[in-house]
């Protein structure tokens, strides 16, 4: 029994004890009677808390713990050495530790986990445990970590991905432009900014197997993850989908439920992890940031001819989505338009930045602020309404995109455009 209260999983339900009639969930928030992860307690339960890498790249000579083991109230001081499994994670490559062993890559990386008694001894065991590293070189930008001297993360070298699509020719389709706009564009790493920071409790039970309950993505995902780390089979693991009080992609990175999991056998207690604000920012995966030049041939009516788009994207210490995230924003680098000739090319590297990874979009709100940038600046320079530049190139119905595949049936983009023109009194025939 979590405290006084029955959660039942369903989504968007929410039920008090005794298991009344359910209320909607955005009541329950209303009235503040939702119960997240980081409200549930159990009897006995330990709090955990997680030492990160005081340097954003550094090798790890020696951990000792027993000054923190000392401490009165605390029960489990855990590093790498502790996990009987396989002490990786990642949703394209395992190439992140869930407890970093010889290297930290990134401030992001754990080193140890502890369970006290409370946040008060948890914290001073963190403080009592004695790190032997060695700071190495870093590097923040991925143009840098490119370069032939710069020191690789990982065995393959600082360039994780090299993704092209190649639509007509549009080389030869840009000579033929009547004119040409060409630019370059920075979009941000991004924090999610959720308003619950990341929670989980992990329980023992008495025939061996752990419950977690936790806001997530993927409870299955979890549950695969856990057996991986344990060596056990995921029967072992009952993973319960808390209410999560916001995520956007953010919540998805199979680490926190298994280091719950990790303390609560090693201790054979209840154990919760909750973030505070600053945690929570160092410690999930954010947008990735993007350094697009962009170049966009079109005709002296308006008609575009020809894109070649290069993307530069930082996806941080670990891949993560990256690989994926990337593709999407290559297919939709050239928006909702029809473009004849097209070449869009994305290249992710690896620094010591904070992982990149999902949040909502994948990849596509930064090229397509370039894209419609570039429109409005082509707009300018041919005195087209902006508008009507987009209508006259908008994709219809069985239109092909740059990707290959058609337009769904139904999209209605220059309709849409042509309604928002009315309103406004624009005629975009004229």
């Amino acid at each position: 029994m979590i405290s006084d209260q029955t959660i039942y999983s369903q989504p968007g339900m929410w039920a008090p004890k005794g298991g009344e009639a359910p209320l909607r969930s955005h009541l329950a928030k209303a009235t503040g009677e939702m119960l997240y992860a980081s409200d549930m307690t159990l009897p006995d339960m330990l709090i955990g808390k997680a030492l990160r890498s005081p340097y954003p790249h550094c090798r790890i000579n020696r951990i000792e713990a027993q000054r923190a083991l000392a401490i009165p109230g605390v029960h489990a001081v855990l590093t790498a050495q502790d996990i009987q499994g396989v002490n990786a994670v990642g949703k394209i490559l395992t190439d992140q530790e869930i407890l970093a062993s010889t290297r930290a890559r990134t401030v992001m990386d754990a080193l140890a986990l502890v369970a006290a008694e409370s946040g008060e001894i948890a914290d001073a065991a963190l403080e009592a445990i004695d790190l032997d590293l060695t700071p190495l070189p870093a590097v923040f930008d991925p143009s840098e970590a490119l370069k032939p001297d710069a020191l690789p993360l990982h065995a393959g070298g600082n360039l994780l991905q090299e993704f092209k699509i190649v639509y007509g020719d549009a080389e030869a389709a840009m000579t033929e432009a009547d004119i040409v706009i060409e630019n370059e564009y920075y979009y941000p790493w991004i924090e999610h900014a959720f308003l619950e920071t990341e929670s989980a409790l992990a329980a023992p039970n008495a025939d061996g197997s752990i419950t977690i309950w936790m806001g997530c993505h993927n409870i299955y995902g979890e549950r695969a993850q856990l057996a991986l780390t344990f060596g056990w089979p995921e029967e072992r693991f009952r993973v319960i989908l808390a209410p999560a009080g916001g995520s956007f992609g953010g919540k998805d990175d199979n680490i926190l439920s298994t280091w719950c999991a990790l303390l609560a056998h090693r201790t054979n207690r209840p154990v919760r992890i909750v973030f505070k604000r600053d945690e929570s920012m160092r410690g999930h995966s954010k947008r990735h940031s993007q350094m697009i030049n962009y170049r966009l041939g079109a005709r002296q009516d308006g008609l575009l001819m020809a894109a070649q788009v290069e993307i530069l994207s930082d996806t941080g210490a670990y891949a993560h989505w990256g690989p994926n995230i990337m593709k999407f924003a290559c297919a939709q680098s050239t928006g909702p338009y029809r473009i004849p000739a097209a070449y869009a090319r994305a290249r992710l590297v690896y620094t010591n930045n904070i992982v990149a990874g999902a949040m909502r979009g994948w990849g596509t709100p930064g090229i397509e602020f370039a894209i419609e940038s570039q429109l409005d600046i082509l707009a300018r320079r041919l005195d087209i309404h902006p508008l009507r530049l987009r209508w006259l190139n908008a994709l219809r119905d069985g239109d092909e995109t740059i990707s290959g595949s058609p337009l769904p049936l139904g999209s209605r983009f220059r309709e849409t455009l042509a309604a928002a023109a009315r309103s406004q009194g624009i005629n975009l025939k004229a």
